[in-house]
């Protein structure tokens, strides 16, 4: 009797341990999602409930002690432009940079049957309120392959929740900058974008 006590006092113990750090956060890259850069040895990354929901996460990454000015991480996909050519498309989501230095940029790439690149990007740095970010490209009639990433550069850590891609409206304006994209290599494409609102 006293070792079966014993027995259901040790299983009652690991359950309480186990269930302390069962939490908000899951760690790793989401699927359908790429990782880039210095995102498994200088950057942490994964969802956080706390910042979003169970079904809609905040996807984050966040630099560790050992990353460098030099460093940076981010998360990409890849797609067949097929649907999207003739289009302007814009990517919308809701971002959140904390720490004194670093950056973050979210961005469209696409390129073409001759070779062609095009990157257009939105970034940011240290605040303290989530803003909305909203990165839109034209898509040439020869693209063959569309991006989308997100990333950190340097220090601190990024919190990205509420993704969207959709087609924009033709007057809107769109601006060009040279991102984090410059440093991706971009992926094999794959049939459809996935997992935008991070559930997975």
């Amino acid at each position: 009797m006293k070792h079966l006590k014993i027995v259901i006092a040790a299983l009652m113990v690991a359950f309480a341990v186990n269930f302390s750090f069962a939490g908000p956060v899951k760690n790793g890259i989401p699927k359908g999602w790429t990782g880039s850069g210095a995102i498994a040895s200088h950057y942490e990354s994964g969802l956080d409930e706390s910042q979003g929901s169970k079904e809609q996460p905040a996807f984050f990454i966040a630099a560790k002690e050992i990353s460098t000015d030099d460093d940076f991480a981010a998360i990409t996909q890849v797609v067949d432009a097929s649907a999207y050519r003739g289009k302007i498309m814009v990517l919308t989501a809701s971002a959140q940079h904390t720490g004194e230095l670093g950056r973050y940029e979210l961005w469209i790439r696409t390129t073409d049957d001759k070779g062609g690149v095009r990157i257009t990007s939105s970034s940011g740095a240290k605040g303290d309120a989530w803003e909305t970010v909203k990165v839109q490209t034209p898509v040439s009639a020869n693209a063959q392959k569309l991006e989308l990433g997100i990333g950190i550069r340097k220090q601190g850590k990024l919190l990205v929740k509420d993704l969207s891609f959709a087609e924009a409206p033709a007057n809107n304006s769109i601006s060009e900058r040279r991102p984090i994209a410059n440093d991706v290599n971009i992926g094999q494409a794959s049939a459809a974008i996935k997992n935008l609102n991070f559930s997975e």
